[in-house]
């Protein structure tokens, strides 16, 4: 737990899967503005869009990294521990990724439907592969790169861990 004041303390989890949700936009964010496909990222997101997307990139993060702490001892030393936490962060990465897919999907069908006649025609032929092609392959790739992702903002997690638990004992 990270200590607020002396009556409220906020989860470890929350304080992680926060920091990883703002990691992985900005990172992404970094990935994109050189190339110059920002600008026309953005223009293609609605802000409800934008905003539904990175509230369901949060919620899911937040939800995976709970998972992913739940019963852990971090100030554990020993190897078989950290190699559990290894395990849980690559486990719950991939359903991360998997989940946001979910939800990238979900809301690229919601704005297909909801969008005017004269902008885009809703079709369920349409809908249906875009649903068989990301749900199939695309979970996949997902599971795959949630995976990468979630060892990498796991080991930065414990190396910050570490770091700040050696400043209090120095102190």
């Amino acid at each position: 737990m990270v200590e607020r004041d002396s009556t409220t303390t906020i989860p470890l989890w929350w304080v992680l899967g926060t920091f990883h949700t703002v990691a992985l936009g900005l990172a992404l964010l970094l990935l994109a503005y050189p190339g110059g496909g920002l600008g026309s990222l953005l223009s293609s997101l609605s802000t409800v869009s934008g905003i539904a997307l990175f509230g369901a990139l949060w919620a899911t993060t937040l939800f995976c990294t709970r998972q992913a702490l739940a019963g852990l001892d971090w100030l554990s030393d020993d190897p078989r521990a950290m190699g559990t936490f290894f395990w849980r962060a690559l486990r719950w990465g991939a359903v991360n990724g998997m989940l946001f897919l979910a939800t990238l999907i979900a809301v690229q069908l919601v704005t297909a439907a909801t969008a005017p006649a004269t902008r885009a025609t809703f079709q369920l032929a349409s809908a249906l592969f875009v649903v068989l092609l990301y749900g199939s392959f695309g979970t996949v790739f997902a599971a795959a790169i949630g995976a990468v992702i979630g060892v990498t903002l796991g080991a930065l997690d414990i190396v910050a861990l570490r770091v700040a638990r050696s400043l209090t004992r120095a102190g």
